[in-house]
């Protein structure tokens, strides 16, 4: 015999009490009235006898009373069946169904969904009368529909058929907690936890909101029933998922090439071979390659292919949502994985220099198409422009520049707008070094004569930060020794930046300076170049290194400073936004399906920032655009939001391993029970192998000894009288 609640037992202690008055009786003196020795005589040793018996028989129905009805509390079970005699109590029952999306992983029994919400509606179908239910969705614990217990099981079963796969992780603890408060409203004693998992290890592991204590959160006595899905299959063995993506490419044209590099675990037993990876854009599929991946390990596959070409409404530009994907295996929804860019309008371009000093610089842009409008002024243009009317500008050789115009060109950049510096024989370095460099933080510069001659050592680049955006996908070769990567320009004459100065980042090294180096001003960006962009000093603008360095630097430089960010499905995000952002301007937000929503951005020292709590639920790429006059506008950010790679890892609990996990979360371990096929979680049967409940009967022997003591201390109250 068993006691589903051991602890009122305690309450057998009471049973002394009547043992305890009995003996007091006994030495309590009896006063009787006689005027004759002659009623002496009619006590006789007989019913001196039958009267001990009859208090000994009521002590016995008085313990009785007290140990019956403590025995019915404590609720004895026994293991079989006493028709007519035990009872079926009534339960409050919460089940928690594990909804992340490795439950969509097909086994030798179908998908393991599917059979979660058999077990489910076996459990609910069960129920009988007077019994109450409440439903957890472990991965997706903000929908709170079926959190209330409901004696509606119709409406119930049907909220369970419509459960979604949710492509976030189980969170086992979170889960637990919140059922023990929904179990703090229960009306029926009788409490039980049904979890229906695939017992993947990370249920615990990757739960961030969980408290990490031992806290006993469930009484004695409750019931936790492990319902394991799939436990006895091997289907997971053969799952390939891309884990992860490093987007390459930094700087994105239409027609130029998009370089990714992506992760693909193999989590089988088994080597795969001639695995498809795909690179998709826009749904088009755009490149393919052809892996070999070893059992148990990943492997990192580069994959490219060129951005949508110039075209269409918009003219090439505008959001690309591609996405990496392996072919089809047993777990769909961790094949793909999404990232977004990009691909901005050309560029307004103003160059601002002597004719002829600015020629050559015109001629590339103009070659390459890279500017939407180019226009080359004279110097004396630069204190009247309109700066906001370009996205960048190019100063060629200027000789000074006025308190004006240095206070302007810091707006500029500091709201997004680019600058790039071209110093030159014209330059005044006092001038420069105490308004423009200092303004736009680069530091101060130096002239430097070099040899007459096309071997001199010390006219050669010394170093070139091939890692920056700016060289990204135009060199090839060992990083290493950068100066194997291009060919340096010979120089007569240089302005560097110089070292114990410098405040930006150097790009390209000269022995005694910065050739070419970056700074980050606000939302924008600042180049500066220690020759012009004509012969004279040098013959960089004829090397092959000039073109590249102008065409990128007119996309970079117009590029927002923070144009996407990845996150990780129903996580919390917060977004800083960069570029030139109208202050109190709302937001507005396309999700995957091109659904349009408008969020409004906060103001922090930092910039605008854009918070969205409990994160976004469905994978894919996000826009996040401006809005004017109640138009969508620029795209200022890009949100690739993936499902955590965690759940592409088939690694399960063993029923001990889950008994353990739970301990922690009930006095006793004997509460824990896991049943080894899904098909047996029903009530009944759970109910048959705990037992028939006795406690009826004992409360029925409670009663039927009260009646009796009753009976027998007033017949005995008369013979007294």
């Amino acid at each position: 015999m068993t006691f589903l609640n051991p602890a009122i037992l305690f309450g057998l202690i009471a049973a002394a009490i009547p043992i305890l008055l009995h003996f007091f009786n006994l030495r309590k003196l009896q006063i009787i009235d006689f005027s004759t020795l002659a009623f002496l005589k009619e006590l006789q040793k007989t019913r001196i006898r039958r009267l001990k018996l009859t208090q000994l028989l009521l002590l016995l129905l008085r313990i009785m009373i007290v140990v019956c009805a403590v025995l019915a509390f404590a609720r004895p079970t026994v293991p079989t069946s006493f028709p007519g005699l035990g009872t079926k109590a009534k339960s409050s029952v919460v089940i928690i169904l594990d909804n992340s999306f490795s439950m969509e992983l097909a086994d030798e029994r179908g998908v393991r969904m599917k059979q979660a919400k058999e077990a489910a509606l076996r459990i609910i179908r069960s129920l009988s009368e007077g019994d109450e239910a409440a439903l957890v969705q472990m991965a997706n614990l903000d929908d709170r529909r079926y959190f209330e217990f409901t004696r509606d099981f119709g409406a119930l079963g049907e909220a369970v058929q419509n459960v979604p796969i949710a492509y976030t992780t189980g969170k086992l603890e979170s889960s637990l907690r919140l059922a023990s408060s929904v179990l703090g409203k229960a009306r029926n004693i009788n409490q039980e936890i049904f979890i229906i998992t695939d017992n993947q290890t990370n249920i615990i592991t990757d739960d961030p909101g969980a408290q990490r204590d031992s806290a006993k959160i469930f009484p004695a006595s409750a019931a936790l029933y492990v319902v394991p899905i799939g436990a006895d299959s091997k289907a997971g063995e053969k799952n390939l998922s891309v884990d992860s993506l490093h987007l390459i490419t930094r700087i994105f044209e239409s027609g130029k090439p998009v370089e990714v590099e992506a992760r693909v675990r193999n989590s089988g037993s088994e080597d795969v071979k001639d695995v498809i990876v795909s690179l998709v854009m826009n749904g088009e599929r755009v490149a393919q390659r052809t892996v070999n991946i070893p059992a148990g390990e990943t492997r990192t596959i580069p994959i490219a292919a060129a951005a949508p070409e110039t075209s269409g409404e918009k003219g090439g530009y505008g959001l690309v949502r591609c996405m990496v994907e392996v072919e089809g295996d047993v777990l769909e929804a961790d094949n793909h994985r999404h990232f977004g860019f990009v691909l901005p309008p050309k560029p307004r371009i103003a160059i601002i220099g002597a004719t002829d000093e600015t020629a050559l610089l015109a001629l590339a842009l103009r070659s390459g198409n890279i500017a939407s409008s180019l226009s080359v002024l004279p110097p004396e243009a630069l204190s009247a422009m309109a700066l906001n009317e370009v996205d960048a500008v190019m100063l060629v050789n200027l000789p000074r520049f006025s308190v004006s115009d240095v206070s302007r060109l810091q707006a500029f950049v500091q709201d997004g707008g680019g600058v790039f510096i071209f110093a030159g024989d014209r330059t005044d370095i006092a001038n420069y070094n105490s308004t423009v460099l200092s303004a736009l933080k680069f530091g101060t510069i130096a002239q430097s004569d070099y040899a007459k001659s096309a071997t001199s050592p010390d006219a050669e680049f010394t170093a070139l930060e091939k890692a920056h955006p700016l060289f990204s996908g135009v060199f090839k070769g060992d990083n290493a020794d950068s100066k194997r990567l291009v060919e340096s320009p010979r120089f007569l004459k240089a302005l560097p930046l110089q070292r114990n100065s410098m405040a930006a980042q150097a790009l390209i090294e000269l022995p005694d300076g910065a050739f070419l180096a970056e700074s980050k001003l606000g939302n924008g960006k600042a180049l500066y170049c220690a020759v012009p962009p004509f012969t004279g000093w040098s013959n960089f603008p004829v090397t092959g290194i000039f073109v590249p360095i102008v065409f990128r630097s007119a996309s970079y430089l117009t590029a927002s400073a923070s144009a996407s960010s990845d996150a990780v499905v129903g996580q919390s995000v917060t977004i800083l936004l960069s570029g030139k952002l109208p202050k109190g301007a709302p937001l507005t937000i396309t999700d995957p399906a091109n659904a349009i929503s408008v969020r409004q951005s906060a103001r922090m020292p930092s910039g605008a920032v854009l918070s969205l709590e409990g994160g976004v639920q469905q994978p894919g790429v996000y826009a996040v655009s401006t809005e004017v006059s109640g138009k969508q506008g620029a795209i200022v950010h890009t949100l690739a939001v993936n499902p955590p790679a965690s759940e592409s890892i088939m690694t399960s609990f063993s029923g001990d391993e889950m008994t353990k996990a739970l301990s922690g979360f009930v006095p006793d371990n004997d509460q824990i029970r896991v049943i080894g096929d899904y098909r047996k979680a029903s009530m009944d049967t759970l109910r048959a192998s705990t037992g028939t409940e006795l406690w009826r009967l004992f409360l029925l022997g409670a009663v039927l000894a009260a009646i009796a003591e009753m009976l027998l201390a007033r017949r005995v109250a008369g013979k007294q009288s």
